[in-house]
């Protein structure tokens, strides 16, 4: 039997199991806001706040076809009209002066520099833009600005970046950096970044440059820089404050003694699954055995034991609850099997109503977020648990509906007499059955990880945080990040693939389920919503848990399509464009999160599902590189739920 289908689904099986997670320019200032006057807290001495800048321009540099160019946009940042609003406008001088992909370029970097800096999660932030500029690579450079008008701070004459920006700080890549480089020396520029391993880059005709050299020939230093931390020194020749190197986070003694039966509880069911899939028939054991699915589900049931073995317990726990899910899942669609291999075509019927039947999942659904919405979170401990448990919620439900599209298609396919061969058929069918049957233990799943993440200490929710303005911001940025993926991978591909966006999208969704995943949550998103309700208990958390988790997820489609990764035919990642670029992104993630995770614990807050994360990421950043991207999903993931646990508390701008 054909196996090739099964064993795609099954290398990039791992990263659907994650728990919550042509521009560039010189900066100058152009306005300044007046000196305002306040009193300390200590007293009523009146002190001066720093001069902050209330506009920056943006020369950037394009490439258009075999030459750089320039053109300007005046950024600026205010209060909204209305607290707790969140907007991004753009002016332009040109009809579609300022192109999709800046316009999501510049969403990132509003989003990204309001996190970074740790201030409130509102702003009017606009655009003005003179010329013609489409693309992402000024992203670096306008989130480097924006922190610059928060901080009052101005730029370094004649010094210039390119570069896109991810969602923890991290410098992408971009082309066109030789053609940038010239044109920068021909403006008057002395210094041009660029993204940290782009040195050698390819021209307008292919061929490989030195863009240090091309810099020399040019009265251009070119240099390299890894995160906004190192763009915003070169930048400006101040310091933004990077996450010290914290000690490795470890569980308490309460929460380790709390979260180890809960590991033990997950390994059993694990152990119970094993039992049952070995009473199935030997042909079915060995369809999931000869595509790799028994190893992988077995691989997690290891990692889970040596965390364990090691005193790891809350990377443990997440790792046993993988192992589990998949135990479970493989074992329940081998059961659905049976007919086929005992009764042969006329069992087909019997399964195919037993596969399309989703009535008790759904019920197990709903029955879950009717039970989330009766819990009242008093503590940012809590709310961890919570927003885990609703990301967990989503994704069961995205999966359901992902896999009964696909177990659909196939049905009338094979009604149609589509399929060349039984061999087809059966391969095409097997893995949409297993994402069904995985919805409904992922939801198991999550009510164990909200039982792990609540009633941990944790400092009191501050009154004076708006829940659905945070929530909102996320949902935001999840989007941001979808539309960035959308118009800097899948539009170019889809134009040179001669199809519409929207078809290769759906190509997309066929073959890789993270893909499926963001797409699905998008459309089940408002259906969800309408469920629970506006203003309805708990809907804020809800639509924190969709936003998180969908902003670090979609983050990871471009890391995996634009940013870093080799694939092969099948989309598997088989390696790294930029080896020093992925150390880089393991070791920011992980000095980020251990920073937070510290910072909570200093307010008295025990962030037990965070703390798993950077365990497993641990052992995961050593493995394979795919294994390595999903350690920064982790790591980015968990940073970003941490940091929105010190917005509740009011502690975010303690920084």
């Amino acid at each position: 039997m054909a196996r090739t289908r099964l064993a795609r689904w099954t290398a990039i099986a791992a990263a659907m199991t994650l728990p919550l997670t042509g521009c560039a320019g010189l900066l100058t200032k152009n306005s300044t806001s007046p000196t305002v006057a306040s009193l300390a807290d200590s007293g009523g001495t009146a002190t001066e706040e720093p001069t902050k800048n209330s506009a920056i321009t943006v020369t950037w540099l394009a490439v258009a076809g075999d030459r750089g160019g320039t053109g300007t946009t005046v950024i600026s940042r205010a209060e909204p009209a209305t607290k707790g609003d969140f907007r991004v406008e753009f002016s332009e001088n040109e009809v579609g002066g300022i192109g999709q992909q800046s316009q999501a370029g510049a969403w990132n970097a509003a989003i990204i520099s309001t996190l970074l800096l740790g201030e409130p999660l509102e702003g009017a932030f606009r655009f003005e833009t003179s010329g013609r500029i489409d693309g992402p690579s000024a992203g670096a450079l306008t989130t480097a600005g924006l922190i610059a008008l928060a901080r009052g701070e101005e730029f370094t004459d004649k010094v210039t970046m390119t570069g896109t920006i991810n969602a923890t700080g991290t410098v992408g890549p971009v082309g066109g950096i030789p053609e940038k480089v010239q044109a920068a020396g021909e403006a008057g520029f002395t210094t041009v970044l660029i993204p940290l391993g782009q040195r050698m880059s390819t021209n307008h005709k292919g061929e490989t440059v030195d863009v240090v050299k091309e810099g020399d020939r040019a009265g251009v230093t070119v240099k390299e820089v890894g995160d906004i931390y190192e763009a915003y020194h070169e930048l400006t020749g101040q310091e933004l404050t990077m996450p010290g190197v914290s000690r490795d986070p470890r569980l308490d003694a309460a929460s380790y003694d709390k979260v180890k039966p809960q590991t033990d509880a997950m390994l059993a069911r694990y152990q119970t699954a094993g039992n049952r899939f070995g009473r199935l028939p030997t042909e079915i054991q060995d369809l999931f055995t000869e595509a790799g699915l028994v190893a992988f589900t077995d691989g997690f049931a290891a990692k889970a034991q040596d965390l364990q073995r090691q005193g790891l317990q809350a990377g443990a726990f997440n790792m046993s609850t993988i192992a589990a899910t998949w135990a479970e899942a493989l074992t329940a669609t081998g059961e659905l099997l049976v007919p086929l291999f005992t009764q042969g075509l006329e069992g087909l019927d019997t399964m195919f109503n037993q596969a399309t039947d989703t009535s008790a999942v759904e019920r197990e659904f709903f029955s879950f977020l009717d039970r989330l919405s009766t819990y009242n979170p008093r503590t940012v401990a809590d709310v961890e648990g919570l927003v885990n448990a609703y990301a967990g919620a989503f994704d069961a439900y995205s999966l359901l509906s992902f896999a009964q599209q696909e177990i659909e298609v196939i049905i009338d396919r094979y009604n149609r007499d589509d399929f060349a061969s039984w061999d087809e058929f059966f391969t095409a069918l097997v893995m949409p059955v297993v994402w069904s049957q995985l919805a409904s233990s992922q939801i198991v799943i999550s009510g164990s990880t909200f039982e792990v993440g609540r009633d941990n200490p944790g400092a009191a929710i501050s009154t004076e945080v708006d829940l659905a303005q945070v929530g909102d911001f996320f949902r935001r940025g999840a989007d941001a990040n979808m539309t960035a993926f959308t118009e800097n991978v899948v539009a170019p591909w889809a134009e040179s693939q001669g199809t519409s966006t929207n078809q290769l999208l759906a190509a997309l969704s066929n073959v890789d389920p993270i893909v499926a995943a963001a797409v699905s949550q998008q459309r089940v998103q408002s259906a969800i919503a309408d469920y629970i309700g506006t203003g309805k208990p708990n809907a804020a958390y809800a639509t924190l848990g969709y936003g998180l988790n969908n902003y670090v997820r979609n983050q990871l489609l471009l890391d995996k399509y634009y940013n870093n990764a080799v694939l092969d035919e099948n989309l598997n990642v088989t390696g790294v464009m930029y080896d020093a670029v992925l150390n880089h992104a393991l070791d920011l993630g992980k000095r980020q999160l251990a920073d937070e995770i510290a910072r909570l614990r200093e307010g008295g807050t025990e962030p037990v599902i965070s703390v798993g994360s950077y365990e497993v990421a641990g052992l995961q950043r050593n493995a394979t590189v795919p294994e390595q991207f999903v350690a920064i999903g982790l790591y980015n993931g968990s940073f970003l739920v941490s940091r929105t646990m010190s917005y509740l508390a009011g502690k975010a701008g303690d920084r």
